[in-house]
């Protein structure tokens, strides 16, 4: 456990502005309601398409010199490659990190203030090796839990089979006077999703994951976990949809996002340099799945639709290995990080603002945004968490 004290820090909000010509003044945006951007937006000037201005991203500058970006970690912390980050619902500042190196997880309490705790959490003693492999992400769900991903495809426990297909998600307690990260903190485990990179919560005990072993992306309804330290998978249901679609790239993320609104999931499909939308509505009950190890539920889903929203490819600002990826008020955020670059898009595709973060490539990994429109993100090549601010 590491406890690490930081100055105090302010919060601004996140906005949307129209781009109204280069002598406006950058990130003048305190009238603009979050999300909200003029009518004016997206028009063509001359040909091109207009960009609406995010000033988290910017303001359509793509210069970081006009964001406050602070270092929020410390070494004595412990991060190993971060690989992804979100703040636990209904507890102001607690933002949990996974760290993919050494299968851990680092918390931090009052996050950016002169109070901040840091503690991290690794479990060497029981089969953390396994239920934590190299965790990718993670998505806080029902109330008291959470679940993560692991890019692993290894032999992590004994009797596992020597193909590595046995590994999955793990849903957790969020509890930190139990969480620990091993086999006594976990509430259930799923199977055959190898090389899981990302993941996002859908409501009860249900998850999305980025299966890369399988290319798929693989929802998984954990439903009655059997309580902590226990066994008996039985009750889950596993549904792969677009299996085989999808790319893989090792040790970086590829981010899921479950719009609840719409029940589309968005996923970065690094590899492939793109951004896809599933509508898991369209899909037909296929053949069952196997082997399966948990004696439950477990089937393709054939036939639902999948189509590229974003060609990193086609845009006019390189977008090659998109990874972090966030909905906010309607603006999907993508983290590049072998461009250093973070993208906003709107739910149709359209690139919205982008920002040049320059850092070196392997930095941007998973983001998250706090209740102020700060941006927060694991730089895996510093081992870090930066926080990205408008300058008030």
């Amino acid at each position: 456990m590491t406890r690490r004290i930081l100055p105090f820090l302010v919060f601004p909000a996140l906005a949307l502005t129209a781009c109204t010509g280069a002598g406006d003044d950058v990130g003048d945006t305190g009238e603009s309601q979050t999300g909200e951007t003029s009518s004016e937006a997206g028009t063509e000037t001359g040909g091109e398409p207009q960009l609406a201005g995010i000033p988290i991203l910017g303001d359509t500058t793509h210069d970081i010199a006009n964001l406050d970006v602070t270092v929020i970690s410390s070494a004595a912390d412990g991060l190993a490659f971060p690989t992804d980050l979100e703040f636990k619902p209904g507890v102001a500042g607690e933002l949990w990190v996974t760290n993919r190196e050494d299968f851990s997880i680092v918390v931090y309490q009052d996050a950016g203030l002169s109070s901040q705790l840091a503690l991290k959490l690794q479990n060497e003693f029981d089969n953390g090796a396994h239920f934590l492999a190299k965790p990718a992400a993670l998505a806080f769900g029902a109330p008291g839990t959470f679940a993560t991903a692991q890019q692993e495809n290894g032999v992590t426990q004994p009797g596992d089979p020597l193909d590595g297909s046995f590994m999955g998600p793990t849903m957790w307690t969020s509890d930190l006077n139990i969480f620990t990260g091993g086999h006594q903190s976990h509430l259930d485990m799923l199977h055959n999703s190898p090389l899981a990179s990302g993941i996002d919560w859908e409501d009860d005990n249900t998850y999305w994951v980025y299966d890369g072993t399988h290319g798929s992306l693989t929802r998984y309804k954990f439903n009655d976990d059997h309580g902590l330290g226990g066994t008996d998978h039985t009750d889950g249901e596993i549904y792969r949809y677009a299996n085989g679609e999808l790319g893989y790239e090792h040790s970086i993320p590829s981010h899921v996002v479950f719009d609840r609104s719409t029940a589309y999931v968005y996923a970065a499909d690094t590899e492939n340099g793109r951004i896809v939308r599933l509508d898991p509505t369209t899909a037909s009950m296929g053949n069952q799945i196997n082997p399966n190890y948990d004696g439950c539920v477990m089937n393709r889903m054939d036939d639902g639709e999948l189509i590229t929203l974003v060609d990193g490819a086609e845009l006019e600002v390189e977008m090659t290995s998109p990874s972090g990826l966030e909905l906010v008020d309607g603006v999907l955020f993508v983290s590049d990080p072998i461009q250093g670059r973070v993208f906003g898009f709107d739910l149709d595709g359209e690139l919205l603002d982008w920002l040049d973060t320059g850092y070196p490539p392997g930095s941007l990994m998973g983001m998250a945004f706090d209740s102020q429109g700060d941006m927060w993100i694991a730089d895996a090549a510093a081992n870090q968490v930066r926080r990205f601010s408008v300058p008030e």
